[in-house]
């Protein structure tokens, strides 16, 4: 049973073991951890700030220059960090619009191609018709087609490709080869709670 949590304390030990997986990986900031000016040395050593600084993208009035509002979310399994979702109630930027969308999700790299990735989405679409919302945003990377039919499980419909920058590129992760698109999808949400396992 898999279910989303706010971060808290309680998962310190294996979230920083998920965020060691994703800096080895070339992406620290599917954790937000160098966007939020952590390294893996200074998450441990400061862990209650980092928490403070994660859960402080919810709280208008704290958000570092250029960013926009993030719910962030962590998926938690057996008492396990298997990844982490950000639900972001408003397309506020130029970036957010054309290539961001309103939902982001990342599955550690040892728990990936295990069905976490259709179930963190499935849980942060429930996150954001809890907000409100009623059509959400969600776009891939035209080369990660896991990410591709994760999103179509969950009903996305496919409504167009961006040319990704190349410093775009650069800022998601390790530089790939050739031509990247990002792909936008819309899903419509039931305005019904939908039978999902949620926490606080």
């Amino acid at each position: 049973m898999c279910l989303l949590v706010r971060p808290c304390e309680m998962y310190r030990e294996s979230f920083l073991s998920g965020a060691a997986e994703f800096f080895a990986e070339g992406r620290p900031d599917s954790t937000y951890a160098e966007f939020l000016g952590y390294d893996l040395i200074s998450l441990e050593r400061h862990f209650s700030d980092f928490m403070r600084d994660l859960l402080n993208l919810d709280a208008d009035t704290s958000l570092p220059q250029g960013w926009q509002r993030d719910r962030v979310f962590w998926l938690i399994g057996q008492g396990e960090y298997l990844g982490q979702t950000s639900v972001r109630p408003q397309l506020s930027s130029r970036y957010l619009i054309t290539y961001g969308g309103h939902i982001g999700y990342s599955i550690r790299p040892s728990r990936r191609r295990q069905g976490y990735g259709t179930r963190i989405l499935a849980l942060a679409l429930e996150e954001a018709r809890q907000l409100g919302l009623k059509r959400v945003l969600v776009t891939c990377n035209s080369d990660n087609h896991p990410s591709k039919k994760i999103i179509e499980h969950n009903g996305g419909r496919f409504e167009s490709s961006m040319v990704m920058p190349a410093h775009l590129l650069r800022a998601e992760g390790p530089a790939p080869k050739g031509k990247i698109d990002k792909l936008r999808y819309w899903i419509e949400l039931p305005q019904e709670p939908q039978t999902l396992d949620r926490a606080p």
